[in-house]
């Protein structure tokens, strides 16, 4: 899905629900960056399971993305 289409089909509702259910505490984030906007990563990488090794991988606890005027980043 493209962030314009994020922004005008997902909910702040939603994003709130999904990362509840998985454990992760969001402490800033836009409605593209949502978990539901992106492709599956599992699916991503069996199409590349020939040009990639995985070495590893981790599963986030607390996420800070853009998108939020109450958490903006002051330079």
């Amino acid at each position: 899905m493209s962030r314009t289409k994020a922004k005008q089909t997902i909910l702040p509702g939603q994003v709130n629900k999904f990362l509840k259910h998985a454990g992760v505490e969001l402490i800033g984030s836009g409605l593209d960056e949502a978990p539901m906007a992106y492709k599956d990563i599992h699916q991503v990488m069996e199409s590349q399971k020939e040009l990639v090794e995985v070495l590893g991988s981790f599963m986030p606890k607390i996420v800070r993305m853009c998108g939020d005027e109450k958490f903006q980043e002051v330079d």
